[in-house]
């Protein structure tokens, strides 16, 4: 499939490029964006959470289904207005990055003005979103907070139509990306001393979070890095503001995910899920930017 899209765009580039002269311009370019949704985990915080290895147990010791090693927000919404704020809840949604990119671009590749090569490099980190913490008659059991750094090295081919004047333009690119980074999931998840403060009220075996994780999860802070190569593509608009500057407008899509594995440091998270976690990790997404493009 992703073998068709690059012929059929290539030939795009030849078709719409051919007959026109070459004049050659070539840019440094800096740019800042935001990027949502980071290491698609909006799902996993909000509503999806994760089970744990270990059975759940109800008061008289029966199986009653698994633990929870990651708690969803929603669950713990819904609870907070079950028990009229018994259960507290602090809740923030999925991730949200800055995304910063410098790069050069060069245009009338091949000796056509429309098509112009570029190469990029992006740095992404996460600046809102990701944490959620609980709290049981004040006292916080639920701290869970997570975190995405990563760095891409996408390269592009494309086509640049201009106006007359050729002093606005509109473009679409594709290429590869080379990329490095992941995410990371830290905190503490204290059901052992919910159970023992509030026996058969809160915490496992209770009535309210019977799910918790037992052993505790303590200060956990599990690392997915993952490296390798993907693909990319982005439409975008750029306008001339000076005799050599251009401010540009552009939507960047980066695909590129592998598989990566975390160790676990604290007994209840090698308890809930392993002493090393295998993980698919998801680097890069859709980035929505604002730039500047000085001409060389």
């Amino acid at each position: 499939m992703n073998k068709k899209i690059t012929g059929i765009f290539l030939g795009l580039c030849l078709v719409v490029g051919s007959g026109l002269s070459a004049e050659p311009r070539s840019y440094l370019m800096f740019g800042i964006g935001s990027q949502f949704d980071l290491g698609q985990l909006s799902g996993t915080i909000m509503k999806d959470g994760l089970d744990s290895s270990q059975a759940r147990r109800n008061a008289a010791g029966e199986y009653a289904g698994r633990q929870t090693a990651i708690y969803p927000e929603n669950t713990l919404i819904g609870l907070n207005r079950a028990t009229n704020g018994l259960v507290g809840a602090n809740t923030n949604g999925g991730m949200v990055g800055l995304n910063l990119n410098v790069g050069y671009e060069q245009e009338g590749i091949f000796g056509i003005d429309s098509l112009f090569w570029r190469v990029n490099v992006n740095y992404t980190q996460k600046i809102a979103g990701g944490y959620t913490s609980s709290t049981v008659a004040g006292y916080r059991w639920l701290e869970q907070e997570w975190d995405y750094k990563a760095w891409t090295i996408p390269t592009y081919i494309g086509i640049k139509l201009f106006n007359e004047a050729k002093t606005t333009g509109i473009y679409i690119a594709a290429g590869v990306n080379y990329f490095n980074g992941g995410w990371s999931v830290a905190g503490t998840i204290d059901g052992d001393t919910l159970r023992a403060a509030l026996p058969g009220v809160a915490g496992p075996g209770g009535a309210l979070l019977g799910d918790a994780p037992s052993p505790s999860i303590i200060n956990e802070n599990a690392k997915f890095n993952v490296s390798g190569f993907g693909l990319n593509w982005l439409v975008g608009a750029q306008t001339k503001v000076t005799d050599t500057g251009h401010l540009f407008f552009e939507l960047e899509t980066i695909l590129s995910a592998a598989m990566g594995t975390a160790s676990t440091r604290s007994i209840g998270g090698a308890a809930a899920l392993a002493p090393y976690v295998p993980y698919p990790v998801v680097i890069g997404g859709q980035t929505y930017r604002v730039g500047y493009k000085l001409e060389l």
